[in-house]
């Protein structure tokens, strides 16, 4: 599995969320590459499907075209890529990547992996009262995406949720969810 890096000031709390989260999201899944980009600060769920058209889905209701959001690369913290073992889908290794972020790309999930998981999460430092976690998925180049809000008063809540049932999330904080769940 895969562990989050802790860094320099991050509420230890949020992190063990936010991988909690990663880890149930890959148990269910099984991608063969998964991306986990830190952001700056908080962001809310404008950014969700950005540049995504929601009317370009398939019956299943994935999207045939689901497009990178365009974060500032000056915001990006750090991104770790990691592909699965090809004798063990569930046992993860650090690979090299490129940038997600480029500046002036408007790049499709399917062209940077045709199945995998991208994480984007807010850095929060032990002050911070606000987090947040956005989550695309990719199978056969087609693309799903949700995202989460946080909120600390004095432990970690989830607030908003879209693009995904608040009980689905729930299960992926908990661990109860089952790949048939999702």
């Amino acid at each position: 599995m895969i562990t989050l890096k802790p860094t320099k000031n991050i509420d230890h709390d949020f992190l063990t969320l936010v991988g909690r989260i990663l880890i149930n999201t890959l148990q269910i899944h099984r991608p063969p590459d998964v991306y986990v980009v830190l952001i700056d600060n908080w962001f809310d769920h404008k950014w969700l499907e950005f540049y995504s058209n929601r009317l370009d889905n398939d019956a299943d209701g994935w999207r045939t075209k689901l497009v990178l959001p365009r974060f500032e690369p000056s915001r990006v913290l750090s991104q770790t890529y990691f592909q699965a073992r090809p004798s063990d889908p569930l046992i993860y290794e650090e690979s090299l990547s490129n940038p997600l972020h480029i500046l002036t790309s408007r790049r499709s999930v399917a062209q940077i992996c045709s199945s995998g998981v991208l994480i984007w999460y807010s850095y929060a430092d032990e002050k911070s009262d606000r987090g947040s976690l956005m989550t695309y998925i990719s199978e056969d180049g087609k693309g799903s995406a949700w995202y989460a809000a946080f909120t600390k008063n004095p432990e970690w809540q989830v607030g908003k949720v879209k693009g995904i049932s608040t009980r689905e999330f729930k299960g992926l904080m908990t661990g109860s969810t089952t790949p048939g769940g999702m």
